[in-house]
C-alpha cells in the first residue's frame, strides 16, 4: 500500500490544473492530448525532502471538479477520451488531509482498492458518485514486499496484462499493514504475520513519470479528507509491492472527475514509471552533552 509521496506546491497544483483545461479544449477542438505539452516538476535538489513528503494525517493540494457537468456527465470511449463531458464544470485546488477517520478503525484509512469502490458497497459509495480528486504529486513510494529487482525503465503497452500471475500471489503482510478494510479484516497493525521476515527497514523505492511529469493519482474524498485509489501493480511497481496508486493519463483524470464509469481502468495500459531505490536514512550518532567529561572514561 502507498503510504508516502511527494506533494506538489499549490501553485504547481496550479499548473495541474491549467495543464487540464487546456487538454480538455484540445480533445474538443479534435486535436487530442498530445498535443498540449504538461508541466514537469523533476525532483527538487535544493529542497529537502521534510518539505514536499506526505505521509497520512498530513494536508496536500487536490485537484477537484465544480459546477455544471461535474457528476455523472462523463463517460470513457475506447481510445480513453472523455466524451459528453459536461462543460460547465471547473477545476479548483483545495488542501486536504491524507487519511478518513472512520469509528471501528484505529488510525486513518489512506487507501481505497479500486475493486471496492467499483462494487458500488461500502463507505466508498458515495465518494465514487460526488467525491472524486485528482491527487497531483511528483511521485510515490512502495515499501518492498517482494523478491526481485523493479525494472527501472518505461513500461510498454500490454504490460498490465503481464504482472497479473505475480499480482495474484498472496500479499506479505507485515506489522503495521492494513488489510483489505472492505473485507472486514481489522486489527493488524499489532500482530506481525506468521513467518514474517525479521524486523527491519525494508527498502524503499521511488516511482516517478518518465521525463518528469507530474503523476496524476486518482483519489476519493469524503469531508476534508482524501484516500488514495489503489489497483493491481503494473511490471515496474509488481516486483516491489503487491498494490500501487491509481496513476490517470490527463483524458482519464478528466473523465474520473466527471464520474464517468471507471470499469475500463482496470485493463488499462499502465502510465510509463521509473523506479530507484531510496537510500537508507543516515543516523547521526548522539553527541555527549559534555565532551570533555566522555574522555574521562
Amino acid at each position: 500500500m502507498c503510504h508516502r509521496f511527494e506533494m506538489l506546491s499549490g501553485e504547481e497544483a496550479g499548473a495541474v490544473v491549467d495543464w487540464l483545461r487546456a487538454v480538455r479544449r484540445a480533445l474538443a477542438e479534435g486535436r487530442g492530448a498530445a498535443s498540449v505539452m504538461p508541466p514537469v516538476f523533476g525532483r527538487p535538489a535544493a529542497m529537502p525532502l521534510e518539505a514536499i513528503d506526505c505521509y497520512p494525517g498530513r494536508e496536500s493540494p487536490v485537484i477537484v471538479a465544480e459546477g455544471e457537468g461535474a457528476n455523472g456527465d462523463g463517460a470513457l470511449d475506447g481510445k480513453d477520451v472523455p466524451r459528453a463531458w459536461g462543460g460547465g464544470s471547473d477545476f479548483a485546488t483545495v488542501s486536504l488531509v491524507w487519511g478518513i477517520e472512520v469509528p471501528w478503525k484505529r488510525g486513518p484509512v489512506f487507501n481505497a482498492r479500486i475493486e471496492s469502490a467499483l462494487s458500488g458497497s461500502g463507505m466508498w459509495h458515495e465518494a465514487m458518485e460526488r467525491g472524486r480528486c485528482i491527487v497531483p504529486v511528483r511521485a510515490f513510494y512502495e515499501t518492498r514486499s517482494r523478491e526481485g529487482t523493479p525494472g527501472a525503465g518505461a513500461v510498454g503497452e500490454g504490460a498490465a496484462a503481464s504482472v497479473q500471475g505475480a499480482a495474484d500471489d498472496p500479499p506479505e503482510l507485515t506489522r503495521g499493514a492494513v488489510a483489505d478494510i472492505e473485507q472486514g479484516i481489522l486489527g493488524l497493525e499489532d500482530a506481525p504475520a506468521a513467518g514474517a521476515r525479521p524486523r527491519g527497514r525494508r527498502p524503499q523505492y521511488r516511482f516517478a513519470a518518465a521525463g518528469g511529469t507530474a503523476l496524476l493519482l486518482a483519489g476519493l474524498r469524503i469531508g476534508d479528507r482524501f484516500a488514495l485509489v489503489t489497483c493491481e501493480p503494473d511490471v515496474v511497481v509488481g516486483t516491489v509491492h503487491h498494490r500501487m496508486p491509481l496513476s490517470l493519463t490527463a483524458p482519464e483524470a478528466l473523465a474520473w472527475l466527471a464520474a464517468a464509469d471507471a470499469r475500463s481502468l482496470l485493463n488499462r495500459a499502465p502510465i510509463p514509471l521509473t523506479a530507484t531505490e531510496e537510500p537508507a536514512p543516515v543516523k547521526t550518532p548522539k553527541q555527549p552533552a559534555d565532551p570533555d567529561q566522555m574522555s574521562l572514561f
